[in-house]
């Protein structure tokens, strides 16, 4: 009788702890699932703060293909008459055409269409699963950076040279600007602003901070993206593509308080981009540059472009 007793007593440990098990594994995946849903599907903005007539700017809705197929892009033309320099303008993660820079992107839209004599044209779209965008899931740049070369597509169709195109990105919008160059040789001239350098690395980084979870949980979200979205962070390496814009004209931004001095991601952009003019911004922090020196900005990027596209 008191085998049995044991036995069952046994058995009933053995469950308890199978139980516990079981629950731990099915936490430690959920907030991996959770981490990669956030990934995926960052805020969609729709709201927008201001359009180019706020600005006394004429201006064009237009809608075109994304080269990825069943995906549409939403974008202002802001023409500029007597110029015949296109920018593309592109915003970052959970922003749109108007939110990006603390609400002020088409402030320096409308800036660099009147700059100096001539100014550019611009065109300022939404990504994907962003703004008035189609499109479900956002993709680390890699797939975004199709619409960037739609709106490359977009701007040539209209008679534009490619010798006179440049790209400017914000944030997920700088990395897409990254690889759309690496890719597409019809982009001359590019900017950056706060451009991604390793994702594996940055998100590995600052996982317990962004999640609220300890870092042990960090490898079931790296797990997750990879058999939900098909992404392995490990390979989303925007310091690689950098690699093959050369000998095209590149400026990266970034605020001194995302890469300090002592970062380990200068070396690597410097390793990527010998020939590279990198401006790093006092006190300004993830995008925040331009709203800090506004008219500091608007100089070196209306001159760079200028200088840059023919």
């Amino acid at each position: 009788m008191a085998t049995t007793t044991k036995a069952r007593t046994n058995s009933r440990v053995a469950f308890l702890w199978t139980g516990v098990v079981v629950l731990a594994v099915i936490v430690y995946l959920a907030i991996g699932v959770r981490a990669a849903n956030t990934w995926a599907h960052p805020r969609r903005n729709t709201y927008f703060s201001a359009t180019p007539a706020s600005f006394n700017l004429p201006y064009q809705d237009v809608r075109f293909p994304s080269r990825d197929a069943g995906i549409e892009i939403s974008g202002w033309w802001i023409p500029r008459a007597g110029s015949s320099k296109a920018i593309v303008m592109v915003h970052g993660r959970g922003e749109n055409r108007t939110t990006e820079f603390y609400d002020h992107f088409l402030d320096l839209a409308a800036a660099l269409n009147t700059f100096q004599r001539n100014g550019f044209n611009i065109l300022m779209i939404d990504l994907r699963a962003h703004g008035l965008s189609g499109g479900a899931n956002s993709a680390w740049g890699v797939g975004e950076r199709h619409d960037v070369e739609a709106a490359v597509d977009w701007i040539k169709g209209h008679g534009f040279q490619p010798s006179s195109i440049g790209a400017l990105g914000a944030s997920l919008g700088a990395t897409s600007c990254v690889y759309a160059t690496a890719d597409d040789p019809d982009i001359s001239a590019l900017v950056t602003d706060g451009a991604g350098v390793d994702e594996y690395a940055s998100l590995q980084r600052g996982w317990t901070r962004s999640s609220g979870t300890p870092q042990f949980f960090f490898s079931a979200a790296w797990l997750m993206e990879r058999i939900l979205y098909g992404y392995d962070l490990r390979t989303l390496r925007p310091v690689d593509a950098m690699k093959r814009i050369p000998p095209r004209p590149v400026l990266l931004i970034y605020g001194l308080l995302e890469l300090p001095a002592d970062s380990d991601r200068r070396p690597q952009i410097k390793a990527a981009l010998p020939d590279v003019e990198l401006w790093v911004v006092p006190g300004a922090i993830h995008t925040s540059a331009y709203t800090m020196v506004p008219q500091a900005y608007l100089g070196k990027v209306g001159a760079f472009f200028g200088e840059n596209l023919k």
